[in-house]
């Protein structure tokens, strides 16, 4: 598990293309460094799935978020558009992937790195059993800022919690000129921060609109701070990966 607080920001970017033999198509960013140790090394990356190309049924060896943040297309039996955010558990499939007339574009997150899809049912046999897990939420709305910027105390809503895994979606939202501390939860890999709207100061450096931040779960607290304007953000807690894998 990494110990350092991680960000993810669009400075910089710089997309590689991608094309598999099964058909899928897409640009790729990675937000934080890579190396070697798996385990220690998470992951913030923004993938432009070009139109009407389809990522096929796959599965990773890590826990994983993916936010869908610009574009429109289906996921599974669902519609996508901005900002619904899926959770997928080791070894757990899921997809297909559908790209809309516009392309798909969405963020991945993992706390500890996965060396790439594994396509089902061609790599079957680097399936393995044991517990699966999966989450689809409703796209979230995001605020307007003139709204946003109305509001005089902070806020986490929750989208949706899992007691026994830890694994949690919520809404975070912080006044203009405030400080706020980020209580890190007990129990889990590591917590991602991702701007929906506003800015917030985090390291000497201002996140904004879709830009991210990783808190490794080893930390109890963090400090943020906003400025002339109040932030809306998507509060995602990674849960630990099973035992059992």
């Amino acid at each position: 598990m990494s110990n350092s607080v991680l960000l993810g920001l669009k400075a910089g970017e710089d997309f590689k293309y991608h094309e598999h033999d099964n058909g899928l198509k897409y640009y790729r960013y990675d937000y934080f460094d890579i190396h070697d140790d798996l385990e220690a090394c998470p992951q913030s990356y923004l993938i432009k799935q070009l139109p009407n190309i389809t990522n096929p049924l796959h599965f990773h060896t890590q826990n994983q978020f993916q936010v869908f943040i610009e574009g429109s297309g289906s996921f599974g039996r669902h519609e996508v558009l901005p900002y619904v955010v899926h959770y997928a558990g080791a070894y757990t499939g899921y997809g297909p992937i559908i790209a809309g007339d516009e392309g798909l574009q969405y963020l991945t997150l993992r706390s500890s790195r996965d060396l790439g899809a594994k396509f089902l049912p061609a790599q079957m046999e680097f399936f393995k059993k044991g517990p699966k897990h999966h989450y689809t939420s409703p796209s979230i709305i995001q605020e307007k800022q003139s709204v946003l910027n109305a509001i005089t105390q902070e806020d986490l809503t929750w989208i949706h919690q899992d007691e026994q895994t830890h694994l949690g979606v919520g809404v975070l939202k912080i006044p203009r000129y405030q400080e706020y501390i980020v209580q890190v939860p007990e129990h889990i890999a590591g917590l991602f921060l991702v701007i929906m709207q506003g800015c917030v100061l985090a390291n000497d450096s201002l996140l904004m609109k879709n830009e991210n931040l990783y808190i490794p779960g080893d930390l109890t607290t963090y400090r943020v701070q906003t400025g002339e304007e109040s932030v809306q953000i998507l509060w995602l807690q990674m849960p630990l990966k099973d035992s059992m894998y």
